[in-house]
């Protein structure tokens, strides 16, 4: 599948680049690393469904849209969303709760195989990458790999009824940068990758060592993020963005609908948090 980034996309990057690079405007250096990492991690597509022998996957009918979330780092480079929205979102995640559970060594060792095939080729390093959160929500299931150096993470949500040996309609996303990660403030969080599939989104970041719980509001509604070990992850059946289904893909206007609040260690809830980036 051919990956399309459009001339808005580049005026963004290069907009990202001159108003969150401290030292000024960057260099024609500077600016080529970027796009060559917006690039690569564009053109990380997903493959074919990944089931286990006999498992049929459902077919989903998408197209592909382009979102850009400009992240901050002392080499700047791009936070980026590239995924297919599927049409029965709607059906396909009724099982969805706001709250996770966390899933067995079993239920891991049953979905891992399959998130990790699809994963396979994009600009996640899988030998050095580490499984650092895994939830379930429903039929549904997210598991969150990353590397610290380059700080780089990826996402994958795969359907595995509870006791059920079956995984299908597996999607995945990879975002980041090419710098390591930095640490979030104490009392704060930082902003990973947001994926956004139309009919459902998964987002993570890093939380800071006084921060014990992170809720997500996206549209109507309010989803409590799983976190352990400094880390952060949730998804959700619905968009994390404002757009036009019929506006061409990465056009500009897509406004976030995500909004943050934390709960820390001694009881304090900061409402309407504001991530530090970059993550």
């Amino acid at each position: 599948m051919n990956t399309y980034i459009p001339d808005s996309a580049n005026s963004r990057l290069d907009a990202a680049l001159r108003s969150l690079d401290a030292a000024g405007t960057p260099t024609a250096e500077q600016h080529q690393r970027a796009a060559t990492t917006l690039e690569r991690i564009v053109a990380t597509a997903p493959a074919a469904d990944t089931t286990h022998p006999g498992a049929s996957a459902p077919v989903r009918r998408s197209r592909r849209r382009l979102l850009l979330i400009p992240v901050a780092a002392a080499a700047l480079t791009a936070a980026v969303v590239v995924l297919p929205g599927g049409e029965d979102g709607g059906r396909a995640y009724a099982s969805w709760t706001p709250v996770p559970t966390a899933l067995t060594a079993a239920e891991i060792d049953t979905v891992a195989p399959a998130c990790r095939k699809r994963l396979r080729g994009g600009s996640l390093d899988l030998e050095r990458a580490r499984l650092v959160l895994a939830e379930r929500r429903g039929e549904y299931v997210a598991l969150l790999y990353r590397t610290d150096d380059p700080d780089i993470s990826g996402s994958c949500l795969a359907r595995n009824p509870q006791g059920d040996d079956d995984v299908d309609d597996v999607d995945v996303g990879i975002g980041g940068s090419s710098g390591p990660a930095l640490p979030a403030p104490a009392r704060g969080f930082t902003q990973g990758a947001v994926a956004d599939y139309r009919d459902a989104s998964i987002t993570d970041g890093a939380t800071g060592a006084d921060v014990a719980g992170v809720t997500i509001h996206a549209g109507g509604l309010t989803v409590q993020a799983s976190v352990s070990n400094g880390r952060y992850v949730a998804w959700w059946p619905g968009a994390a963005f404002e757009q036009d289904r019929d506006q061409p893909s990465g056009e500009d206007g897509a406004r976030s609908l995500i909004s943050y609040d934390l709960t820390l260690t001694d009881g304090t809830v900061v409402h309407d948090a504001q991530p530090t980036l970059p993550s």
